[in-house]
């Protein structure tokens, strides 16, 4: 099963204090249980929860509820499994759902509704990030982030620098899941070429992991990350970007490295046999829109739908804005279809590789 990417976000969003006002103006689309589905005027959508789930109720829902009547019935948290019973029952509930773009590669066709692209205009996204069941919802990125009193005029300036344990020593973190950009951050500080990155080379990879091994914290959790961060228990880290935010405005003094910056998406979906197909296509559509993608990623921390978006960041934010025109050539995305098809063999592998 693919591990919940909106899980991860949404952990980042409950501390995250932006938009306090809009969580509770979103709150009126309660979240909680729901039940039902069919109804015409009313949609199911499932997310991670309060309040990354607000977040998404402001951007997104009070919107499309405004222009074209239809309500929201919010529930979860998200969890394929049950998604796949409801389909395989023909009881489906859920008209639209934020899950990871692997898990939309895994379902497209058999779980998850294949997408009218004439609703949906699918040319407004990054190329390679469209799926026929999915499109992106928001980005987020892995940054290198190192501390700025331990290196002081020699700081790390490229991802080679994070492996180099002799020119940089010091403390590493890395994330609790591996399919966030860890393996990929490994390949291209060895020297692979970001278009030869996949499919990803294992054996090279793990071989590179090998050097910072001894020297690094495998996190258990997101907030770990933060913390060590915050209270300087760490000196280089590779960071997702709400975590990083919420560390710097706690008075942490790292700075992002700008060399490749890993990115990630969630998508939404519609499950199969939603009773509301097309409302649920028209939502997908309206939540794309320049506005909508815009308040969410300013609510969030989270990266819009495409990099011509500009979002009204506060200073934090933008300082790891991986969209700003002097950062954009540091993108990597990852590949989707890839880790749809390798995620459970690559966890296990991973799993004996840190007990080994």
């Amino acid at each position: 099963m693919v591990r919940r990417t909106t899980r991860r976000i949404g952990a980042a969003a409950r501390v995250t204090a932006v938009g306090a006002a809009a969580v509770l103006a979103a709150a009126a689309c309660s979240i909680g249980n729901a039940s039902g589905g069919g109804d015409d005027d009313t949609l199911t959508f499932v997310s991670t929860g309060a309040p990354f789930q607000n977040y998404q109720a402001e951007a997104w829902q009070k919107p499309f509820t405004a222009e074209t009547g239809v309500k929201f019935r919010n529930d979860g948290p998200v969890d394929e499994a049950k998604m796949k019973t409801m389909v395989e029952a023909r009881k489906v509930t859920w008209d639209v759902v934020d899950t990871s773009a692997a898990a939309t590669e895994q379902y497209c066709g058999k779980y998850v509704e294949k997408l009218d692209f004439s609703i949906v205009d699918k040319s407004i996204f990054p190329p390679g990030t469209v799926s026929e069941c999915g499109v992106p919802a928001f980005f987020y990125s892995t940054i290198f982030m190192f501390n700025k009193q331990k290196y002081g005029a020699n700081p790390p300036t490229k991802i080679a620098d994070f492996f180099d344990v002799k020119k940089y020593p010091g403390k590493r973190i890395v994330p609790p899941e591996v399919a966030v950009g860890l393996l990929e951050a490994a390949l291209l500080a060895d020297g692979v070429p970001q278009d030869k990155l996949y499919p990803l080379d294992l054996d090279r990879a793990f071989k590179k992991l090998d050097q910072i091994k001894g020297v690094t914290t495998f996190a258990q959790t997101y907030g770990q990350m933060q913390q060590m961060m915050v209270d300087k228990q760490i000196d280089m880290g590779l960071m997702l970007n709400a975590r990083a935010y919420q560390a710097l405005k706690a008075g942490a003094p790292f700075e992002p490295v700008w060399d490749k910056t890993i990115v990630n998406w969630d998508d939404l979906v519609i499950p199969k046999g939603s009773k509301n197909k097309e409302q649920a296509m028209k939502f997908i559509a309206s939540a794309s829109g320049e506005k909508p993608s815009a308040r969410m990623s300013e609510l969030a921390s989270v990266l819009p739908i495409k990099e011509t978006i500009k979002p009204n960041f506060d200073q934090y934010q933008q300082r790891l804005n991986a969209y700003a025109p002097e950062h954009k050539d540091s993108i990597v995305r990852t590949d989707a279809a890839w880790w749809g098809k390798n995620f459970d063999m690559v966890t296990k592998r991973y799993t004996a590789w840190l007990n080994g």
